[in-house]
């Protein structure tokens, strides 16, 4: 089974760093995300899987078909992206398969930050500042399709999931627990969440999900021989 792997950057309110500005935000319409529904239509999914709660399925279910969608929700990627590829496509459905459970209290990265790692947890948080200014210019050029390559660049992969690394690097056992027994727990999730959702007649899928889980969700899905998993920034037609 193929499998194509979009990161995304998280569109609507999130209180994720891993976001655009809302001047940046703006930036981009429905006619840009339409070019880049488009391209990946492209690779004719039979399923595409989203990050929301998979335990919400039935929920999705009901927004996806309706004719009135909340406001708020129209502004995240699993409307802006998710639901017009799936639509483009012809689909009758939308897989959720997220898992995001907040951690309990003695592994809260807040510990980190205001303990005594925190001059290393903040030079580590500035890395990813830096990254989404450098998203920032590529957005001033408009070409919505050279952004999401970008995000999906080998590049770009590895310096995200380079931050966890180093989180569990720190100084500091609140900041290893959260990266093992959050992190890596939750990536865990997602992928049996997808194994649980394929049909049978699936032979080609996409998964739309926030950029920081792409590493591991192509590293977790390939050690299942059965699939073959490519990024969205290596696909080409």
């Amino acid at each position: 089974m193929e499998i194509l792997l979009v990161g995304t950057i998280h569109l609507g309110e999130t209180p994720d760093i891993n976001s655009l500005s809302e001047n940046d935000k703006k930036k981009y319409i429905d006619v840009h995300f339409e070019q880049l529904v488009a391209d990946i239509a492209k690779f004719r999914a039979d399923q595409v899987f989203v990050e929301y709660p998979f335990e919400l399925q039935q929920q999705l279910d009901t927004i996806y078909s309706s004719a009135e969608v909340n406001e708020d929700f129209k502004e995240n990627e699993v409307y802006q992206i998710g639901f017009r590829l799936a639509k483009m496509l012809g689909h009758d459905a939308i897989y959720a398969v997220d898992w995001h459970e907040e951690p309990n209290e003695s592994i809260n990265l807040g510990l980190v930050a205001e303990g005594k790692s925190k001059a290393e947890y903040e030079k580590i948080i500035d890395r990813i500042k830096i990254v989404m200014k450098k998203l920032t210019v590529i957005i001033q050029q408009g070409d919505i399709i050279e952004l999401y390559k970008f995000i999906n660049s080998p590049e770009n992969i590895l310096n995200d999931h380079k931050v966890y690394l180093d989180l569990m690097q720190l100084d500091d056992e609140v900041a290893f627990e959260w990266v093992s027994k959050y992190w890596y727990y939750r990536n865990l999730r997602i992928v049996r969440n997808i194994k649980q959702s394929i049909t049978p007649e699936t032979k080609r899928a996409v998964i739309l999900y926030g950029s920081g889980h792409n590493y591991l969700l192509k590293q977790l899905l390939e050690e299942d021989e059965s699939f073959k998993v490519i990024h969205y920034g290596d696909w080409s037609e």
